[in-house]
């Protein structure tokens, strides 16, 4: 093959690989130089063996009273003995020996792992603790463990004076160890002169027969031995590739006494290679190609490349984000390219900004040679710095020559061209134009404008050009006009709060008074209309409710005192005969309403019925439960009136009667044996939490202790004291004896609250008038029952 030819060969093999790398246009001219020559190489391929030897043991099988004399140390050292000097049969056959177990120590028995050789172990019934869970009477309490009889512990069953067998040698205390060897075969394939510049050549680097297959070399010699390759066995062709002096680092690595050699293959080619020189980026580099298609190897410098690579993804993100940067600038230069027919030429130069900047940088990095200089350039490296100028002066004209003004604003307006107008108005607005001929154009364009528009969107309209103050006359009377509109179309629909909200606007405009006395006398209007035909359909509070937002009661044609006064008698009437909040309510707010004598004669007679009723329930001559229930209910609409119609001398006067007569009854009484009545009179109603029909738990009972009250045919008939840990924790007798003391008034003996005998007792002892039982466990004190309890 001739020199030019595999120049040429190689030029084109190298465009090639850089096309598939992107790499940049016109690569043939950026080539340097070309290295062409043929090149013998090789490979190895190493076949051997490793082995690998540890101590195995097992427990002896012979006499279990075997004397340490015939214990020995091992016949062999492995860190000398040669792994390979026999096979691994005769190896272990020659290493067996016998060895003291390194558990036991050649005792043949170890310390027990259950009790740790104290001949206690723990107990499995009571986990340790000595206790356990019983249940006696429906409740559960702490006992004695039955197997271990409180201790926790007990005697140890698995070992003997606290030793059992060892398990590594099986209680003989001498194990035998052998060598066990293992050997492991490997294949390694190396290449010289590089790996990486003959790494094109197809399976030279693995231990197959297709390297010799390969077309783009000629195989010069392939040698097969068994063992380590000896020199006698190499022709010249492996000498003059130079295996001679790469043997070294083509040989395995391993341990002499460990590894061996199982065959070695040598290959020998020749084949066509070239290498070609590049610069662009500021960076040289070169490409190695092989083969008589000279195909590129892994010997290759592309720095060139990534640096392009990296220089150009940095451009386009950088045009990525400087675009919509650049267009919010513009449009917020000229509110012209807020429309597209009007932005078209510029977002065009916009958007060509960024592939010809991009161009740009790519040209300028593929003509920059490592020493500073430059290639030649070629026509399409004018694109980029080309279509960049370009755009670059459609957006200086765009910028320096599109600019608002008074004539063609009017124009605009003439030719109906409103949009395009509105654009020029808002620059000229925003610049603070207040020429007169301005004014006169801006308020023709507005007034144009609003033709057709809805009737909110023409509000936002005005509010925008009003703003200024110069001339805006015209405006605010269409303003005006439009609010108006608006108010009178939302009472068409029967909606109030447009209307009111129309109404402040128009405040705050400061619009004519006559124009918000008219929206203001039809909105009370529509509220009286509201307001009746709620009270015909029986809407009492949504008759209230609208009535009561009547604002400007001057303006109405019939005045809402009368009709808010009939709604709350209305109410009055409708409330439940003893919801006597609800009705003094209703009558209360008429009375603050009304002008004529109607409301105030009815709360006056419900008022003295009120208190005629509450005499009655304080003279009430009942039973006490009866009593105490009529005093309860009197003091709760006592309060109930108070709290609305505020000071009232006889009212307060009847409820403090109430509660004299209610502590008159209860006097020298406690909760415990009495009716229902004095337990919720002496500790509230929230303090008792119904548990059941006849039980009811004690809310604020005494700290440390759960308390029940327990109820037949309306009378309390007992007490039960525990802890809210019941069986766990003790019951403290000072709680008892607080319990004792607020429910029946007595307090238990001293020589009660004592207990010195064992086990679960129930002690009866006198509280009183009551039968108190108490519930111990040895001496602890656990439950009280006072008077009846049924479980």
């Amino acid at each position: 093959m001739l020199d030019e030819e595999i120049h040429s060969k190689a030029r084109a093999a190298a465009v090639r690989w850089a096309r598939w790398r992107l790499g940049p246009l016109g690569f043939a001219d950026l080539i340097t130089r070309v290295d062409a020559s043929v090149l013998r190489y090789g490979r190895l391929v190493t076949r051997y063996a490793v082995r690998t030897g540890t101590w195995a043991a097992e427990a002896y099988a012979g006499d279990t009273n075997t004397a340490r004399s015939s214990r020995s140390t091992p016949p062999v050292s492995l860190d000398t003995l040669d792994l390979w000097s026999a096979s691994p049969e005769a190896l272990a056959e020659k290493s067996s020996h016998l060895a003291v177990c390194g558990d036991c120590h050649g005792a043949g028995a170890v310390t027990c792992p259950t009790c740790s050789g104290s001949l206690r172990a723990s107990c499995s019934g009571c986990g340790g603790s000595g206790r356990r869970m019983s249940r006696a009477r429906k409740s559960y309490r702490m006992v004695n463990c039955t197997e271990c009889r409180g201790k926790g512990t007990k005697k140890c069953v698995r070992c003997t004076k606290g030793m059992v067998g060892c398990r590594t040698c099986r209680g003989s205390g001498t194990l035998r160890r052998w060598l066990k060897v293992s050997t492991v075969e490997r294949t390694q394939v190396r290449a010289w002169p590089d790996a990486k510049a003959v790494s094109a050549h197809k399976g030279l680097l693995e231990d197959s027969k297709r390297a010799l297959q390969w077309p783009g070399a000629r195989a010069l010699a392939s040698v097969d031995h068994a063992g380590p390759l000896p020199g006698s066995a190499l022709g010249d062709e492996a000498r003059s590739a130079g295996f001679i002096a790469a043997r070294s680092s083509l040989e395995p690595e391993f341990e002499p006494l460990r590894g061996r050699i199982l065959s070695q293959t040598l290959d020998v080619f020749e084949a066509p290679s070239a290498t070609v020189c590049f610069e662009f980026a500021g960076r040289p580099g070169f490409i190695h190609l092989l083969g008589r298609d000279l195909q590129p190897t892994k010997a290759r410098d592309t720095s060139a490349f990534h640096r392009r690579v990296g220089a150009l993804m940095g451009v386009a993100m950088a045009g990525f984000f400087g675009m919509p940067f650049l267009v919010s600038a513009f449009i917020g230069r000229h509110a012209f390219y807020a429309e597209p027919d009007q932005s078209a030429l510029a977002m065009l130069a916009i958007f060509g900004l960024w592939p010809g900047t991009w161009w740009w940088a790519a040209t300028a990095l593929r003509r920059r040679r490592a020493s500073g200089a430059k290639s030649p350039a070629r026509w399409h490296d004018r694109i980029g710095i080309g279509l960049t100028g370009l755009c670059a002066l459609v957006l200086a004209g765009c910028f320096l020559f599109i600019r608002p003004s008074v004539p063609e604003l009017i124009r605009l307006t003439a030719t109906g061209q409103l949009r395009q107008a509105e654009l020029h108005a808002d620059l000229l607005e925003a610049r603070g134009e207040s020429s007169p001929e301005y004014i006169e154009a801006r308020n023709a364009f507005v007034l144009a404008r609003l033709q057709g528009m809805d009737n909110r969107d023409a509000l936002k309209l005005i509010r925008h050009y009003v703003g200024s103050g110069k001339g805006t006359g015209p405006l605010e009377a269409e303003r005006v006009k439009l609010r108006e509109a608006w108010a009178r179309s939302a009472l068409e629909r029967g909606e109030e709060v447009p209307v009111e909200a129309e109404l402040a606007a128009l405040s705050s405009e400061r619009a004519p008074a006559s124009v918000m006395d008219g929206l203001r006398a039809k909105l009370e209007d529509f509220r009286i209309a509201k307001g009746k035909a709620a009270l015909e359909k029986g809407d009492l509070a949504g008759a209230i409710q609208v009535l009561s937002r009547i604002q400007a009661r001057t303006l109405v044609s019939e005045r809402p005192e009368p009709l808010i006064t009939q709604a709350h008698l209305r109410q009055e009437h409708a409330c439940p005969a003893r919801d006597v909040r609800c009705r003094a309510t209703a009558l209360h707010a008429a009375v603050a309403v009304d002008t004529g004598e109607t409301a105030r004669t009815t709360l006056a007679s419900f008022r003295g019925a009120e208190l005629t009723r509450m005499a009655a329930a304080t003279a009430h001559s009942g039973g006490l439960g009866a009593s105490l229930r009529e005093l309860r209910t009197a003091d709760e609409d006592a309060g109930a009136l108070l709290s609305v119609l505020g000071s009232d001398a006889e009212m307060t006067a009847a409820r403090v009667a109430i509660l004299g007569r209610r502590e008159a009854l209860l006097r020298n009484r406690f909760p415990l044996g009495e009716p229902v009545e004095v337990a919720q009179a002496q500790l509230g109603p929230s303090r008792l939490e119904m548990q059941r029909s006849d039980v009811f738990r004690v809310v604020d009972a005494p700290p440390g202790t759960l308390t029940y009250l327990f109820v037949g045919q309306g009378m309390t008939r007992g007490l039960y004291v525990t802890t809210p840990d019941h069986g766990q924790a003790g019951l403290s007798p000072a709680a008892l004896q607080l319990a004792a003391k607020r429910f029946t008034g007595q307090e238990f003996a001293a020589k009660d609250l004592v207990h010195a005998g064992k086990g679960v007792a129930h002690v009866t002892v006198r509280l009183g008038r009551h039968t108190a039982l108490l519930g111990w466990h040895d001496d602890t004190l656990v439950e009280a029952q006072m008077g009846r309890v049924e479980p």
